[in-house]
């Protein structure tokens, strides 16, 4: 079981390659890739929550020391369990019309 279990409301999956763009004087381009693996990421948002719920998901990120320590998540869209860390200054707390709702990323460490 992944360490993160926590509920979501919301996660959007952020999938990147990264290529190597060189541009030639005849406007001729040539691609490659940088390195043969994917870029991963996954933002994240919670339900409305009440304060004691909200705090929940604090504490989380206070236990990781933010990004400093990698935790493992399982993405909803393939089912796998990716180890991940918080994206630096990405946890968001909102608080409006008496609720709670955080928002946040982590970003996946090399598979």
């Amino acid at each position: 079981m992944s360490d993160f279990a926590l509920a979501r409301e919301s996660i959007e999956e952020v999938l990147d390659f990264p290529v190597q763009i060189s541009q030639f004087e005849n406007r001729a381009e040539q691609r490659r890739l940088k390195f043969d693996k994917k870029i991963a990421a996954f933002k994240i948002v919670t339900p409305f929550l009440i304060k004691t719920q909200m705090q929940t998901y604090r504490a989380f990120l206070i236990s990781k020391y933010g990004p400093l320590t990698e935790f493992t998540f399982t993405s909803p869209f393939d089912d796998i369990e990716y180890t991940v860390r918080f994206v630096p200054n990405s946890f968001k707390t909102i608080y409006k019309q008496g609720v709670f709702q955080c928002e946040f990323e982590f970003e996946v460490l090399d598979e």
